[in-house]
C-alpha cells in the first residue's frame, strides 16, 4: 500500500512539474503559453514569431492562467494548466 501511495505522489509530481522542466518555464501556465505560442506561430513569418514571443515573455503565464480559470473554474490554475499542457502535447485536444 505504501508503494502505491509513493507511486501516485511521484506521478502527480511529474504531471504538475514536468511541463515547466520540459519547456524551461517558470511554471505550468508559462509552459502552456510557450507551447501554444510555438504551436500558433509554427510556419508563420518572422515578425509574427518575434511579436508572439515578446508577448509570451512579458506575460509569464498570466494569460494562460486567466484562460484556465475560465475553462476549469473548479481546478487550481497549476493543475488546469498542466492538464491542458499534457492534452496539447499528447494531441488530445
Amino acid at each position: 500500500m505504501k508503494r502505491l501511495i509513493v507511486l501516485l505522489i511521484l506521478v502527480g509530481a511529474a504531471f504538475l512539474w514536468a511541463p515547466q522542466v520540459l519547456e524551461s518555464a517558470t511554471g505550468a501556465c508559462d509552459a502552456l503559453e510557450q507551447k501554444m505560442v510555438a504551436k500558433e506561430t509554427n510556419g508563420s513569418q518572422l515578425g509574427n514569431d518575434l511579436g508572439a514571443a515578446l508577448v509570451q515573455n512579458l506575460s509569464g503565464g498570466a494569460i494562460a492562467e486567466a484562460a484556465m480559470r475560465d475553462r476549469h473554474p473548479n481546478l487550481p490554475p497549476l493543475v488546469s494548466c498542466a492538464l491542458e499542457y499534457w492534452k496539447s502535447t499528447l494531441g488530445m485536444e
